[in-house]
């Protein structure tokens, strides 16, 4: 059984990988290529979960330690865990923001990584990250309540699949989340997340709900963070 110290580690380890800037692809996928990610992804999801549920059983019992990074009130919540719907992760350069040309929608391309809801019965607790190791899917951390809880208010609130589409879009250089949401026939907008609005300084609705702002009126701050940001890394 491993030691409480070892799980908290590899959980810290985990976070910084996820955190990390990661590479984007030079171009899109296709729809029968996004599919086939999304297989394996889930896949990967699914037995990462059941790894992490028995491996944090195993350690602390009924009693989670400070910091469990799934929001679940105990340890007997665990076996109620499942994996429901996942999203690719799409981002943008910061050179692509920085050009004169800068536009999200357009730029916009999956870093290869998959983000998938874990759900206590119709709640949703948290996240499951998924990335390909060495040629193979894996889960590489688990986390982010609040993140899946605004992703869930907001296809409730615009919805997704059917009429509308949605992607998911994560500025690392400025770190900032936004969910793009696109309706038959119309123009993207986006929804910028707690994380964007909290470093961008957005204005959100009276009511708190999300407002959908065209790309170019992002461009601007976006490019005010990445700016502040790369300076302080130098």
């Amino acid at each position: 059984m491993q030691s409480k110290s070892v799980i908290m580690a590899a959980w810290l380890g985990l976070a910084v990988l996820a955190g990390g800037s990661a590479p984007v692809h030079a171009a899109s996928l296709s729809a029968a290529q996004l599919g086939e990610q999304q297989t394996g992804a889930a896949a990967a999801a699914r037995q990462g979960l059941a790894a992490f549920v028995r491996q944090s059983g195993q350690a602390f019992g009924n009693r989670l330690p400070e910091g469990f990074p799934l929001e679940v009130a105990d340890g007997r919540a665990l076996a109620s865990l499942r994996v429901g719907a996942g999203f690719p992760v799409y981002s943008v350069t910061p050179q692509q923001l920085l050009a004169t040309d800068a536009d999200l929608s357009r730029q916009m391309a999956p870093t290869g990584a998959w983000r998938f809801t874990v759900y206590q019965q119709q709640r949703p607790v948290g996240l499951v990250t998924v990335e390909k190791v060495a040629g193979r899917w894996q889960a590489v951390s688990y986390g982010a309540a609040g993140l899946a809880k605004d992703l869930e208010s907001l296809r409730a609130a615009y919805g997704d699949g059917g009429q509308t589409a949605t992607r998911f879009l994560r500025v690392y250089q400025a770190q900032s989340d936004f969910l793009e949401v696109t309706p038959a026939g119309g123009k993207p907008r986006f929804a910028a997340l707690t994380s964007a609005n909290a470093s961008l300084q957005l204005q959100r609705q009276a009511d708190g709900g999300a407002v959908l702002l065209d790309g170019a009126q992002l461009l601007e701050p976006l490019r005010a963070a990445v700016r502040s940001n790369l300076s302080s890394w130098r």
